[in-house]
């Protein structure tokens, strides 16, 4: 909850249900120019003790997400993660000072999937009573071969991480070589209905001859230069059309922002590092 005005749709609700329980809610911080959240600490606390004289919430916890505001330096990344962690802080201790918190444990929750480890640390401030810090880092359940391998490569680096040893991207689109049409083009089977390009276009990371049973690395001069519905655009530098892939191979392509690929499939298929599919999940995105 950010606002007396979403607190007044929960009241006018439960007026209209009265034997509903109280809305556990968590007050959520924002941050300028963001998403939702209270942007100052005084919006902040005023909804606070809104929240504690109505009878239709109460208040659980103090959350807030710094994603979007990641940039990939760890100089501009860490002050802008203490900045916002202090304004959750100050608003807890308020919260727990004035005993605006109605609940045996304290929830205080962050952490994006760019820099959730400078903030981390944050999440168990001192209060009069228990807290529980909830990391929500959603994208590390496949991580990708595009923006959060960039950012993520910046945590390792924070983190004393070796090579090889933090995240590594656990998603990938294959897709057939549909038509050679013309000279350093190939036309694949996957398009804007199958895999994400909000943050980047696939990268080809993977070539399988047709009914061949392992893949291997692509050239560097390989780029998928444009999505249609069902199909991509596929092309290379003219040095590498002997590697060039022909009609029936299989491309690898690895994604940037797995959450809208995601949100395109009704199930995927788990595979082992031979692709041996060992399993299937549904996805309920």
């Amino acid at each position: 909850i950010d606002s007396v005005a979403q607190l007044a749709l929960i009241e006018d609700w439960s007026k209209r249900n009265p034997a509903s329980v109280p809305f556990e809610v968590m007050l959520e911080i924002g941050i300028d120019g963001g998403r939702t959240g209270c942007r100052t600490h005084a919006e902040a606390v005023a909804v606070a003790s809104a929240v504690r004289a109505s009878s239709a919430a109460k208040l659980v916890g103090i959350e807030s997400y710094e994603g979007l505001n990641a940039t990939g330096s760890t100089e501009q990344d860490t002050a802008f993660a203490k900045a916002l962690m202090d304004r959750i802080e100050a608003v807890a201790r308020h919260c727990d000072t004035q005993q605006l918190f109605e609940t045996d444990e304290v929830l205080v929750s962050a952490g994006g999937s760019a820099i959730f480890d400078l903030v981390a640390g944050r999440l168990k401030p001192a209060l009069g009573s228990p807290v529980r810090g909830l990391l929500r880092s959603g994208c590390y359940v496949t991580h990708d071969h595009g923006f959060y391998k960039r950012m993520v490569n910046v945590a390792d680096e924070r983190m004393g991480c070796e090579c090889g040893e933090g995240l590594t991207p656990a998603m990938e689109v294959w897709a057939n070589v549909q038509s050679r049409p013309e000279p350093g083009l190939a036309i694949l089977s996957v398009g804007k209905r199958d895999v994400s390009f909000d943050m980047s276009m696939p990268i080809p990371i993977a070539h399988a001859a047709r009914g061949a049973l392992q893949s291997h690395a692509v050239p560097t001069s390989w780029k998928v230069t444009a999505l249609n519905d069902q199909h991509a655009y596929l092309r290379w530098d003219a040095s590498d059309e002997a590697q060039a892939p022909v009609v029936g191979d299989r491309v690898g392509l690895g994604i940037s922002h797995p959450c809208t690929t995601f949100d395109k499939w009704h199930w995927m298929p788990v595979v082992e590092n031979d692709y041996r599919v060992s399993d299937a999940v549904v996805i309920h995105f």
